[in-house]
């Protein structure tokens, strides 16, 4: 055969492989979209202390959202913000909410997560004692024993309410109890105050086993979402969709204030006077994670540190900056 056309068909047939070869490798988008569409089941948490959250789950939003795309959805209770974060590190669930305290504490000792957005802002937390307590000052609390959950916006509650009254951890006996249980001990008289949660704390207030020793709003943390980093990263597009989801949640909640307290009644099994109580301390204004939340939650981070509860030797403020990540939301917001 002449060398020519030998080269020639040799030349041919290189360029055809080459070609099968390029049609049948997927493009980067391709991949991408191929990444998204092969989770099947996604896992979010949801808690008695976390209003909108019940709203999500009660009304069926994520799944109508998702069934389009064949992917399930899971429910995981969270009976606190640390046992959120917990579940989170775990792998247990991809998106989770806590306080925003909680997410930066979480974060610090080494948890892979991104906080993306606030659904609501809360005065959930405050110092409560039994009814018939004598107890009327915050000084008054040396040397008594006050039940708490580490981890939680009402550990550092107290932190910081100690802290203004000139004490720390070290003068009190801290019994260290999950919400329910502190609850529990509190109206039992086995400790002499809680740092107390809704819709825990307004369940007490309203049966008038408990009154509240020292309110202050500016001392609570956000109620925020997070997102497992690794999740986030494989499922953005997935996660802003949950997060408008979150959003119509939120805005459900403001428009029908009569349904919303019916729904978070049965949610929590509260009666109606109770679950009143908790959501006239829940605001529902905010849903961006802005200087505001970040100034809100560095405060609490920086107490946690001059209480030698969080490594002294990290920056708080760049801790936040690499724990906030506003794109989902913001990429929500730009096509709304």
């Amino acid at each position: 055969m002449d060398t020519r056309k030998k080269n020639f068909i040799i030349a041919g047939t290189l360029v055809f492989i080459a070609l099968v070869v390029l049609i049948a490798l997927p493009s980067k988008k391709q991949e991408g979209d191929t990444s998204e569409e092969k989770i099947t089941e996604i896992i979010l948490d949801y808690a008695n202390w976390s209003p909108i959250s019940l709203v999500l789950k009660n009304q069926g939003f994520l799944e109508e959202e998702l069934k389009k795309n064949n992917i399930s959805v899971r429910w995981v209770f969270s009976q606190g913000s640390n046992k959120s974060m917990e579940l989170l590190r775990s792998k247990s669930i991809d998106i989770g909410s806590s306080a925003g305290v909680a997410a930066l504490v979480s974060f610090v000792n080494g948890n892979p997560i991104e906080t993306v957005y606030v659904s609501s802002t809360p005065e959930w937390t405050a110092l409560v004692i039994p009814s018939d307590s004598k107890i009327t000052d915050i000084k008054e609390l040396k040397g008594k024993t006050i039940a708490a959950t580490p981890g939680t916006d009402p550990y550092v509650f107290l932190v910081h309410t100690l802290s203004e009254a000139g004490l720390s951890l070290e003068d009190v006996k801290v019994v260290t109890l999950q919400h329910p249980d502190g609850k529990n001990e509190l109206i039992r008289h086995r400790v002499d105050a809680w740092a107390g949660l809704d819709p825990l704390m307004a369940q007490v207030e309203y049966n008038r086993q408990a009154k509240f020793l020292y309110r202050n709003v500016y001392f609570n943390s956000y109620n925020v979402i997070s997102v497992r980093k690794e999740f986030g990263k494989k499922h953005s597009e997935l996660v802003t969709r949950v997060l408008a989801v979150y959003e119509k949640a939120r805005q459900w909640a403001i428009d029908h204030p009569d349904e919303y307290l019916e729904l978070i009644a049965k949610e929590t099994k509260l009666e109606k006077p109770i679950a009143g109580l908790m959501l006239q301390r829940t605001g529902l204004g905010d849903n961006q994670l802005t200087e505001k939340q970040r100034e809100n939650i560095s405060k609490a981070g920086k107490a946690l540190q001059e209480a030698n509860l969080l490594d002294v030797n990290k920056s708080i403020d760049n801790a936040i900056s690499e724990l906030f990540n506003t794109t989902y939301f913001d990429k929500y917001l730009n096509n709304n």
